[in-house]
């Protein structure tokens, strides 16, 4: 996990995390903050045999998924909700961004 410290009024610290629907009881881990299904919007690296068992930490499947058109305007939105919610949380509390994709691997970098 990486936890991601955004500017405002105080700290507050933002806990992104990946989900994939595919997978049994996953909508279960999903908690409090802000919940993208990202599952049908950005390319799929899944879909390519040779990214089929990789990760978002792999630079290939990251610029694979950022090729997807609207993937840049798509961070920024979010980027800018996550913001929001920040500055409405007491200080000291989390921010969770939940993001799911098909298989869970692939969005988080």
């Amino acid at each position: 996990m990486q936890i991601t410290h955004l500017p405002g009024r105080g700290l507050v610290a933002a806990v992104i995390s990946s989900i994939g629907i595919r997978h049994e009881g996953a909508l279960g881990l999903v908690s409090t903050g802000l919940y993208l299904d990202l599952s049908r919007v950005l390319r799929n690296p899944a879909d390519d045999p040779t990214m089929r068992y990789r990760t978002g930490l792999d630079d290939d499947v990251y610029a694979h998924v950022l090729k997807t058109p609207g993937a840049l305007t798509l961070i920024n939105r979010t980027a800018v909700q996550l913001r929001a919610l920040a500055e409405e949380v007491p200080v000291g509390r989390l921010v969770r961004l939940t993001v799911a994709c098909q298989g869970g691997r692939r969005r988080v970098r």
